[in-house]
């Protein structure tokens, strides 16, 4: 039988921090994070907050579900008409609280980041879509199929609705992973000024 979204846990603002905390444990060794937050010492706490961020911008502007209340796994999906993180958006999403614990530096790192992978998707997806950014299980269930209870019911439910879908990653052992849901690569190229890899790929309705 096909898993549907109501499957899932939707995430509210009450269980943010912990849902930021589980990320920053997930993308502690990710290639992204490592640039953002080049300093180990203070990677996990600086991508606690960047995560707050990110995850709260989800709620107000996409989708947000985990696996249960328990937070083994969590997929954000931001609606395409609402990537563009505008001025205003950003301060609602907690942009200010960010910039001041994670300093002006990283800022400017994750504003390089951004202006490239923003120029990208424009070029790849300028029709209506859904964005996912991003997902993660907690190190202590992968490989269990969290990842695809997480993925499974949103897809099932944009087949429906005729809805695309894209991703980004920086690990081709992702890229191997999204294949198997559906999803094909539209780009590969390398983040400006580094080695890490850019996939951007694209998921059609089935």
């Amino acid at each position: 039988m096909d898993k549907k979204i109501e499957d899932l846990y939707r995430l509210r603002k009450n269980h943010l921090n912990s849902a930021a905390e589980l990320f920053s444990k997930v993308f502690f060794e990710d290639n992204l994070a490592k640039l953002m937050f080049p300093e180990e010492e203070t990677r996990e706490q600086n991508l606690y907050h960047y995560f707050q961020f990110r995850i709260n911008y989800g709620l107000l502007y996409g989708e947000v579900y985990a696996t249960s209340s328990n937070l083994e796994g969590l997929a954000v999906w931001v609606y395409s008409e609402n990537i563009e993180m505008t001025n205003w958006r950003n301060m609602r999403a907690g942009g200010f609280k960010l910039y001041c614990k994670v300093g002006r530096d990283a800022i400017v790192r994750m504003s390089k980041i951004g202006t490239f992978t923003s120029t990208l998707h424009k070029k790849h997806a300028s029709f209506p879509h859904i964005y996912l950014a991003p997902i993660g299980v907690d190190p202590k269930f992968q490989g269990k199929g969290y990842a695809s209870k997480l993925l499974r019911p949103m897809l099932n439910r944009l087949d429906q609705d005729k809805v695309y879908c894209f991703l980004e990653t920086q690990s081709e052992t992702n890229v191997d992973i999204y294949l198997h849901y559906g999803f094909q690569v539209l780009s590969k190229t390398t983040i400006p000024d580094t080695k890490i890899g850019h996939w951007l790929m694209e998921r059609s309705p089935e």
